[in-house]
Order: structure tokens, then C-alpha cells, then sequence
């Protein structure tokens, strides 16, 4: 059965990078940064970066051996919705919003599983589609995820929070912002980016021992 995508090419590794430090670390701009990385000719530990962001850039390009294989598949794989509070997290902590797919939640879980830092995650009822179809069927909807804010009192748990949106989400966010009157972030594409995305904020499990 072919394998669903990922979107591991949908990984923006210069945006991440300032010119300042691309140029510190040896590199004639961020663009010869990356294209290094991508070859191997060198290596993250070997940058000149803070250690929270190379452990980030490490992650997101050894994702492979995070994230799960899924197949690519033509049904829905619902898991109940509802909200998960990670590493328990207070008002102002940040609220991944995503779809109820088996599979969406298993790569998520997946990349959240590599840091202590504090998330609401929060399961929207998308009929079980993979985030990827919620969007082109159109079950992640504005709608949906107000309901499932009231649902889970949301607004008691994590007030002061933003929501975070899947990047895939990008042409909902005005609207979702509107239906939820909740301050609201666009994420990345690709799971695997969330470490770089959250940066110091992203806590590797060895840094809490």
C-alpha cells in the first residue's frame, strides 16, 4: 500500500536561520547553509547555534525516525475527539488544533513525544479524515473547532493561549479567528517542523533531568 505523505519536503529550513547566523556558522548565505546540511557536507552539532535549535535541526532532518509510516488511504480511521493535555499545561500554553484521524494523530504524537514543554492538543471532529482531506473535503472546518472548544471548556482551560493551525489550514485562519474570536497562529506543513517552529520553547526531554 503506498505510504501517505508527510510533507517532509515541505520543511523551510531557511526560514529558520537569521543571515547573522548563517554567516557565523562559516556559510556564504542561508540558502549554502542549508544546501550543506542537505548534503551532509556538515553536520548541526557542528553549527555555531544556540543548542536548543540544534537540536531542533536535528530532529526535523532525522524525522524519519520519529515520524511513523501511515499508509496512504481512501477511508476515514476516526479516533474519538476531544482535547489531550500534554506535560501538564496552564493558561497561556499554546493549542495545536487538528483533525480526529488515527493517522494524524499518530505522527503528531509521534513529534510531541520529543519534548517536555506543554501543549493543549485538541482533536477536532473531522469525520476521521487525515488533515491533508479534512481541508480538501472540508471537514475542518470553523465550525467544528469552535464546538469543540465549547466542548472541551477550552476557554477556562487554556486562557490567554493562541491556537496553533496546521499550515495546510492557511486559508481558514482568518475565518476560524473570526467563528472562535481566539487569537490564532499559523503552524507548519510538516509535523516534524514543530520543534523549529516553537523553538526555546520546544524543551528536549534531556534538558528536564
Amino acid at each position: 500500500m503506498p505510504k501517505a505523505n508527510l510533507y517532509l519536503d515541505m520543511i523551510d529550513f531557511s526560514s529558520y536561520f537569521s543571515d547573522h547566523e548563517c554567516k557565523k556558522c562559516g556559510a556564504q548565505s542561508c540558502k549554502d547553509l542549508v544546501d550543506k546540511l542537505g548534503r551532509g557536507d556538515w553536520r548541526p552539532a557542528d553549527l555555531e547555534l544556540q543548542r536548543d535549535k540544534i537540536k531542533a535541526i536535528e530532529l526535523a532532518m532525522n524525522s524519519g525516525g520519529v515520524l511513523p509510516e501511515v499508509p496512504q488511504l481512501q477511508l476515514p480511521r476516526p479516533v474519538p475527539a476531544g482535547l489531550l493535555e500534554l506535560n501538564d499545561p496552564q493558561p497561556g500554553d499554546p493549542v495545536l488544533v487538528t483533525g480526529n484521524s488515527e493517522f494524524t494523530q499518530l505522527v503528531l504524537t509521534a513529534v510531541l513525544s520529543t519534548t517536555l514543554s506543554p501543549f493543549f492538543v485538541l482533536f477536532c471532529d473531522t469525520r476521521g479524515d487525515t488533515l491533508d482531506m479534512a481541508i480538501i473535503l472540508k471537514s475542518f472546518t470553523p465550525e467544528r473547532i469552535k464546538e469543540s472548544i465549547e466542548r472541551e471548556n477550552l476557554s477556562k482551560k487554556a486562557k490567554t493561549s493562541s491556537l496553533i493551525l496546521p499550515g495546510l489550514a492557511a486559508k481558514l485562519k482568518d475565518d476560524i479567528k473570526l467563528a472562535t474570536n481566539w487569537p490564532v497562529e499559523l503552524g507548519p506543513v510538516c509535523a516534524a517542523e514543530l520543534p523549529l517552529f516553537f523553538n526555546d520553547r520546544w524543551l528536549p526531554p534531556e534538558d528536564c533531568v
